[in-house]
Protein backbone atom coordinates (compact mmCIF):
# COMPACT_ATOMS: atom_id res chain seq x y z
CA UNK A 1 0.00 0.00 0.00
CA UNK A 2 1.14 3.37 -1.22
CA UNK A 3 1.72 5.44 1.79
CA UNK A 4 0.83 8.32 -0.33
CA UNK A 5 -2.71 7.26 -0.62
CA UNK A 6 -5.58 8.56 1.41
CA UNK A 7 -8.64 6.93 1.76
CA UNK A 8 -12.00 8.59 2.64
CA UNK A 9 -15.20 7.52 4.10
CA UNK A 10 -18.01 9.68 3.73
CA UNK A 11 -21.70 9.30 4.47
CA UNK A 12 -22.97 10.18 1.35
CA UNK A 13 -21.79 11.60 -2.27
CA UNK A 14 -23.11 14.89 -1.57
CA UNK A 15 -21.29 15.15 1.33
CA UNK A 16 -17.80 14.14 -0.47
CA UNK A 17 -18.60 16.36 -3.29
CA UNK A 18 -19.61 19.71 -0.95
CA UNK A 19 -16.33 19.27 0.80
CA UNK A 20 -14.05 18.55 -1.73
CA UNK A 21 -15.07 21.89 -3.30
CA UNK A 22 -15.06 23.66 -0.24
CA UNK A 23 -11.48 22.46 0.59
CA UNK A 24 -10.76 23.27 -2.88
CA UNK A 25 -9.82 19.57 -3.80
CA UNK A 26 -12.17 20.01 -6.68
CA UNK A 27 -12.86 22.88 -8.60
CA UNK A 28 -16.42 23.07 -9.99
CA UNK A 29 -17.42 24.25 -13.37
CA UNK A 30 -20.24 24.17 -15.83
CA UNK A 31 -19.41 22.52 -19.17
CA UNK A 32 -20.80 23.83 -22.82
CA UNK A 33 -24.11 21.49 -22.44
CA UNK A 34 -24.51 23.19 -19.39
CA UNK A 35 -23.44 20.00 -17.36
CA UNK A 36 -21.89 20.98 -13.61
CA UNK A 37 -18.48 18.97 -13.67
CA UNK A 38 -15.66 18.66 -10.99
CA UNK A 39 -11.76 18.42 -11.85
CA UNK A 40 -9.09 17.82 -9.52
CA UNK A 41 -7.41 20.92 -8.16
CA UNK A 42 -3.57 21.52 -8.78
CA UNK A 43 -1.83 19.55 -6.10
CA UNK A 44 -4.39 16.84 -5.75
CA UNK A 45 -5.09 13.36 -7.29
CA UNK A 46 -8.54 11.61 -6.36
CA UNK A 47 -10.63 8.40 -7.52
CA UNK A 48 -13.79 8.26 -6.79
CA UNK A 49 -14.58 4.56 -5.49
CA UNK A 50 -18.46 5.66 -5.08
CA UNK A 51 -20.32 2.62 -3.09
CA UNK A 52 -18.33 -0.58 -1.98
CA UNK A 53 -19.93 -4.07 -1.84
CA UNK A 54 -18.80 -7.20 -0.39
CA UNK A 55 -20.02 -10.85 0.01
CA UNK A 56 -22.36 -11.91 2.56
CA UNK A 57 -21.17 -15.65 1.98
CA UNK A 58 -24.75 -16.55 0.85
CA UNK A 59 -24.96 -18.14 -3.00
CA UNK A 60 -28.06 -16.99 -5.19
CA UNK A 61 -28.94 -18.31 -8.47
CA UNK A 62 -29.91 -15.93 -11.42
CA UNK A 63 -33.19 -17.12 -13.58
CA UNK A 64 -30.95 -19.27 -16.09
CA UNK A 65 -29.42 -21.49 -12.74
CA UNK A 66 -25.93 -19.69 -12.34
CA UNK A 67 -24.76 -19.03 -9.21
CA UNK A 68 -23.55 -15.74 -7.73
CA UNK A 69 -22.67 -14.28 -4.41
CA UNK A 70 -25.24 -12.42 -2.91
CA UNK A 71 -23.31 -8.78 -2.52
CA UNK A 72 -24.31 -6.14 0.52
CA UNK A 73 -23.18 -2.68 0.36
CA UNK A 74 -20.62 -1.69 3.13
CA UNK A 75 -22.10 1.63 3.75
CA UNK A 76 -20.71 4.82 2.69
CA UNK A 77 -19.48 6.90 -0.23
CA UNK A 78 -15.52 6.25 -0.96
CA UNK A 79 -12.58 8.36 -2.57
CA UNK A 80 -8.86 7.77 -2.82
CA UNK A 81 -6.86 11.35 -2.12
CA UNK A 82 -3.41 12.04 -2.94
CA UNK A 83 -2.37 15.55 -1.52
CA UNK A 84 -2.21 17.41 1.53
CA UNK A 85 -5.50 16.50 3.28
CA UNK A 86 -7.58 19.40 4.31
CA UNK A 87 -8.57 19.84 8.26
CA UNK A 88 -12.03 19.96 7.31
CA UNK A 89 -11.91 16.44 5.46
CA UNK A 90 -9.58 14.68 8.12
CA UNK A 91 -12.62 13.68 10.03
CA UNK A 92 -13.23 11.35 7.21
CA UNK A 93 -10.37 9.13 6.86
CA UNK A 94 -10.25 5.35 7.18
CA UNK A 95 -7.51 3.34 7.45
CA UNK A 96 -7.98 0.17 5.73
CA UNK A 97 -6.14 -3.54 6.90
CA UNK A 98 -5.33 -6.07 4.49
CA UNK A 99 -6.04 -5.00 0.42
CA UNK A 100 -7.39 -2.05 -0.15
CA UNK A 101 -10.99 -2.36 -2.44
CA UNK A 102 -8.67 -0.14 -5.21
CA UNK A 103 -5.09 1.58 -5.59
CA UNK A 104 -3.16 3.44 -7.89
CA UNK A 105 -0.31 1.64 -9.54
Amino acid sequence: MNPLDIHLKFPDEATAIALFVKESVWLKYTDENKKVCYVDALGYLTDVIGLIYKPTGVNLKDKDGYEYNEMVDVGGWHVNLRGQLPVEIELYKITVTGIPHRIWD
